[in-house]
């Protein structure tokens, strides 16, 4: 397959090397600024550029691999008609690609993805497209990267977006919360770490309803006080702390301590 990348950002970096590493061909790499196109089109072995215009149409399949906030103004310049071209994007609709090519579609890896990653798995590939064949390709080209595929259109994709930063970027708040904590306290953060790891492991094996703990579960209005004292001179965490246990409350069915 023959693949060029448009964007040379995380998922763009790791997406194109293990293209490479697969046996694919990266012909061209784009970036508005030039310098960053060629820092990955140089470790991909592919020709660099900073100009949409000089896009060829050589390639099977255009991935756009920008921020979400770029796909549109690059959809609007984009033009290799009878090509398939796909974004990777959890939280845009495949259509804004409708007017780029021939085909067109999302692959979008649910993962937050760093360039120092060697590969993108583990992770869940989300592909959709505009026809069956389509989609057909699309999970073709996702299963290059993991074996954990699904279908999803725009309106659950978009749920599945949202529901990341639930479970991803939501818990790594409150983890930076908790290390500033231990930081200003003296405390060695990395002690929570099998804790973190353990809870993480229990939600294969049980709904996370079931595996609910602490005082806020049980009603404990002593322990929450106690807690809420500590955290008087971190009034950012004591917040979090509130809404959190309130929420626990409620669902419990507990009364407010």
């Amino acid at each position: 397959m023959k693949v060029t990348i448009i964007g040379s950002g995380n998922v763009a970096t790791v997406m194109g090397k293990e293209l490479k590493e697969s046996g694919h061909k990266v012909l061209q790499v784009y970036n508005h600024r030039l310098q960053h196109a060629q820092t990955l089109a140089a470790a991909l072995e592919a020709e660099a550029t900073d100009r949409l215009s000089l896009i060829t149409p050589s390639a099977d399949l255009y991935l756009i691999a920008v921020t979400d906030d770029a796909v549109a103004e690059v959809a609007a310049r984009l033009s290799v008609p009878g090509k398939t071209v796909v974004h990777t994007a959890g939280s845009i609709s495949k259509n804004i690609l409708e007017n780029t090519g021939g085909k067109y579609g999302v692959a979008w890896p649910m993962k937050m993805v760093r360039k120092n990653m060697a590969h993108l798995a583990p992770v869940t590939m989300v592909v959709d497209g505009d026809s069956p064949e389509t989609v057909a390709e699309l999970s073709a080209f996702a299963s290059l990267f993991t074996n954990d595929v699904i279908v999803a259109g725009d309106e659950k994709r978009a749920k599945l977006h949202m529901l990341a930063s639930f479970t991803l970027n939501f818990t790594n708040h409150l983890f930076h919360l908790a290390a500033d904590y231990c930081e200003k306290e003296q405390i060695d953060f990395s002690l929570f770490y099998p804790l973190i790891e353990a809870s993480v492991q229990r939600l294969r094996h049980g709904h996370p309803k079931d595996l609910q703990a602490g005082p806020a579960s049980r009603g404990d209005s002593k322990t929450i006080a106690k807690h809420l004292k500590l955290l008087e001179m971190h009034p950012q965490a004591a917040g979090i702390y509130r809404a959190m246990t309130e929420s626990i409350l409620s669902i419990s069915g507990n009364n407010n301590p």
